[in-house]
């Protein structure tokens, strides 16, 4: 990480091999989409090479806070997706161009979605459980900890664990 706050593009490469899949996959199940789960990687690369200097070992894991940065841009787009959906529907919509996706568009988010859930079936329930807090819900670990009724570190256990099954089973679904 040293390395790579010095601007050392092999020290670039080295992080970006070992995290991309692991927030392109945080991409496609917190937004839904293949082009947003992209724009989510680049998104999350740039912001990291921003304030790469930040880090600090000490506070916690480098794979945990590229993925605190994921998230937090993540639910940033989403914020943005709902802030859109309300200026269109005070607007109205826009002439001249169809509201509906393309029959591309609508089986492409259809194909994602269907992965998506496949990936979240293979989850435990407890898996299961604590990520959607976490993710879909922006819980705190600690929260999510209490609303389970389940210790600390359980709950961090199984928010990683389902992360990481989420990860492989999205990049087995890909190579199909």
């Amino acid at each position: 990480m040293a390395a790579f706050a010095e601007r050392d593009q092999a020290a670039a490469e080295v992080l970006y091999e070992r995290f991309a899949s692991r927030v392109y996959g945080l991409g496609v199940v917190m937004l839904g989409t293949d082009a947003a789960a992209q724009d989510l990687v680049q998104d999350t690369f740039v912001k990291l090479w921003r304030s790469a200097d930040r880090f600090d070992e000490a506070r916690g894991r480098l794979d945990t806070w590229v993925l605190l940065v994921a998230r937090s841009l993540a639910i940033d787009a989403l914020r943005r997706r709902v802030l859109e959906a309300r200026t269109a529907e005070t607007t109205g919509p826009v002439r001249d161009v169809s509201a509906e996706p393309g029959p591309d568009e609508v089986a492409e988010t259809e194909d994602l979605a269907a992965r998506a859930r496949r990936a979240m079936a293979s989850l435990s329930d407890g898996q299961r459980a604590a990520l959607e807090l976490a993710y879909f819900g922006g819980k705190t670990s600690a929260e999510v900890a209490e609303l389970e009724g389940i210790p600390l570190g359980t709950a961090k256990t199984r928010i990683r664990t389902a992360l990481l099954k989420l990860r492989e089973v999205l990049e087995e679904q890909r190579e199909l």
